[in-house]
């Protein structure tokens, strides 16, 4: 799940796969702004079928997070 998640967050941003580590985060890189981010958690819901709950949307800004949660919302 880990590598699919980053191949959405890279071709949401636009950029290299390579450049999505565990420890990145919102903002790090401009490709990753308020609106990337909005985008990024979009695609996410929509290519893996789930709905992040609305109290987790302003935590999930690193792509650790957003991994975390994905796992989470599928071992449910």
């Amino acid at each position: 799940m880990e590598s699919q998640v980053k191949e959405i967050i890279a071709r949401v941003l636009n950029v290299d796969v390579g450049r999505i580590t565990d420890d990145l985060s919102s903002g790090e890189i401009p490709e990753w702004d308020s609106v990337g981010n909005l985008a990024i958690i979009s695609t996410i819901e929509q290519e893996l079928d789930i709905e992040f709950p609305l109290e987790v949307l302003f935590d999930l800004t690193s792509v650790r997070s957003i991994v975390d949660e994905v796992n989470r919302l599928y071992d449910a």
